[in-house]
């Protein structure tokens, strides 16, 4: 280091331009006492402020120059905007009558004098000047007396003691590390690294945090929600990336207060060591598991109620056997989740969830079945001595007897008994087609869908087909007969109560019957059938011939019989304890009038 004139020294390294510095290695002259310290850095004595430097890594403003412009030498001075001025010719007068003196001036040994003055004067203060603006424009500092600069429109003075203090702060400030005071989960994390602070705080909570334990018992039967199927999580580096942003953002607005964004930071930064701040990490986990495995539990705890149910029944005893009704049970889905998550937000170990499943009892019981069923309705008519006829009546009957609908179901004759063939049984009786009385297999059969038909109107099921003969059956009244012929006309019923329907048929002496058994109508509760003819059509009273030259010459054969037409209208009618209280219409029925034809040969 070389002592230079004026007390003044300087290294060659630390010719550096300065710049506004708000840090304060400027300061006010006022305020050279107030320099910065804490409670980190200990007082500096006079033999240890001759030490100190500005370091290489401060920045300075660029140094106004301030020096006069020089011209070459030999250069000629500028010449005047308005042009040269004339010198007045040797000899000649001015306008004051006075005489010029040649090329010379009027000697004034004063103004000289007073030019030099000012000049000297001017000089002086430029100089007075550059010793005091000497670290700012060229980075010398004086060693013996105080260095300025002019910084945002202010004289201030180099303080050694700030600038130290300064680059201690910096220097603090500028570690790549969390800053002392700062806790996490009650762990001090100061001194070090975010990647440090993670290792360690996973080797010390990471154990315990995010552990939990809940038991859901409904009954019997239990589950348990813990880490193995409800996902957990800690948002452990949000919280690090909070700790170890404390110190190095403002939170005090700069309108608020004096201090620099470099001073709050210190201080909230030296405040940590005797304050500190504890920050805690949440858990979070899974709330969709959670709701699937609730869901899973309700799925399994829940079920609907069990009527009871006809299990056998007897068609020769006309006895039944009922099964047990079952209670049901409902789980209320959303109040166990949110029992569920209100321990899981606990974090809580061992504990126990519970929700009171809700019974629902079944709307049929044994005893209602057992008390209700019974032979809702049966019908029975009387058949002919044709005994090929009878046959066949019996041979349907056992085809349908014992027949089940269960609610919703429907009854097909023709699907119940098939074709009538000779391989089944069947023999040729009487029957009708195209309005003609002929022979058939399986005639008669329409005797057995018409009584079936008698004892399902009176149970009050639903007729899903019915088809009237050509002409009223002598076997039961206009208007409540069912005709069937395989495989057009058929005769369809449907189960169209909420309990099984049993359907008993059977053909003795003569007798053919039909029962409906199944809940009742009501106690006292009944159904009857009522027809009335509504119009009365006569057969035309000409004979119809018709030439058929099958039949022996000079014979004759009536093949249709004349038959009266009817319009006949048939009701159901309610009957409580033998007195009517409904009355329905069930359907209407159209018999047509027959002109007698007669077929003959000539």
């Amino acid at each position: 280091m070389t002592a230079l004139g004026g007390g003044y020294e300087r290294k060659p390294e630390e010719r550096k331009r300065l710049i506004v510095n708000e840090q304060g290695e400027f300061v006010r002259p006022s305020d050279l006492q107030k320099t910065m310290g804490g409670p980190l850095f200990s007082p500096y004595s006079e033999e240890e402020e001759q030490e100190f430097l500005f370091d290489d890594d401060l920045d300075w403003r660029t140094p106004v120059n301030a020096l006069p412009v020089q011209r070459k030498a030999g250069s000629r001075p500028p010449v005047p905007k308005d042009g040269p001025k004339r010198r007045p010719a040797p000899g000649r007068q001015d306008k004051t009558g006075g005489k010029k003196r040649g090329r010379g001036r009027e000697n004034r040994p004063w103004k000289s004098f007073f030019y030099v003055f000012w000049i000297a004067l001017c000089f002086l203060g430029m100089c007075v000047l550059g010793v005091m603006m000497m670290p700012q424009m060229a980075g010398y500092f004086w060693k013996d007396f105080g260095n300025y600069a002019f910084i945002n429109g202010e004289l201030l003075r180099y303080d050694r003691r700030a600038a130290a203090s300064y680059r201690q702060y910096k220097s603090y400030m500028a570690e790549n590390a969390i800053y002392p005071g700062v806790f996490v989960d009650g762990i001090s994390v100061g001194g070090m690294t975010v990647e440090e602070a993670r290792e360690a705080l996973s080797q010390t909570t990471g154990e315990t945090a995010g552990q939990f334990s809940v038991t859901v018992a409904i009954g019997d039967k239990t589950w348990k929600f813990d880490s193995s199927n409800v996902p957990s999580a800690r948002n452990l580096g949000n919280v690090l990336e909070k700790a170890y942003a404390i110190g190095r953002t403002n939170t005090v607005e700069i309108q608020a207060t004096q201090q620099t964004p470099f001073r709050q930071r210190v201080n909230t930064a030296l405040a940590l060591r005797e304050q500190g701040v504890n920050l805690t990490t949440t858990a979070t986990y899974d709330h969709d598991a959670v709701r699937t495995l609730v869901d899973e539990i309700t799925a399994y705890v829940t079920r609907a109620p069990i009527d009871a149910q006809i299990l056998t029944f007897d068609y020769k005893t006309r006895s039944f056997t009922f099964s047990s009704e079952q209670p049901g049970v409902t789980l209320d889905a959303d109040l166990l989740y949110e029992r569920v998550c209100a321990a899981l937000d606990k974090w809580e170990k061992n504990a126990t969830v519970t929700v009171d499943p809700v019974i629902t009892q079944p709307s049929v019981t044994k005893d209602t079945l057992a008390a209700g069923f019974t032979m809702v309705a049966a019908y029975t008519t009387t058949t002919t001595k044709d005994s090929n006829r009878n046959t066949n009546i019996r041979l349907a009957c056992e085809a349908i007897n014992g027949t089940a609908l269960m609610p919703g179901e429907t009854f097909s004759f023709n699907q119940a008994t098939g074709q009538r063939t000779v391989e089944k049984g069947y023999k040729s009786a009487g029957a009708i087609a195209a309005g003609q009385s002929i022979e058939e297999v399986g005639g008669g059969i329409c005797q057995v869908s018409s009584t079936i038909f008698n004892a399902v109107a009176r149970a009050n099921l639903e007729i899903v087909e019915r088809s009237p003969h050509a002409w009223p059956s002598s076997y039961v009244n206009k208007g409540e007969d069912a005709t069937v012929n395989w495989p057009n006309l058929d005769f369809k019923f449907k189960n169209n109560t909420d309990y099984p329907v049993f359907l008993i048929t059977y053909y003795e002496d003569r007798k053919m019957s039909a029962e409906i058994w199944g809940m009742s109508l009501g106690e006292g509760v009944s159904i009857d059938l009522e027809s009335q003819v509504i119009r009365t059509m006569d057969p035309p009273t000409e004979i119809k011939y018709v030439y058929n030259s099958s039949l022996p010459y000079g014979t004759n054969k009536t093949t249709v019989k004349a038959r009266t037409g009817y319009v006949v209208e048939t009701y159901k009618v309610w009957y409580k304890n033998g007195e009517e209280f409904k009355r329905e219409i069930l359907h209407t029925s159209t018999y047509r009038a027959y002109q007698q034809t007669v077929e003959y040969n000539d």
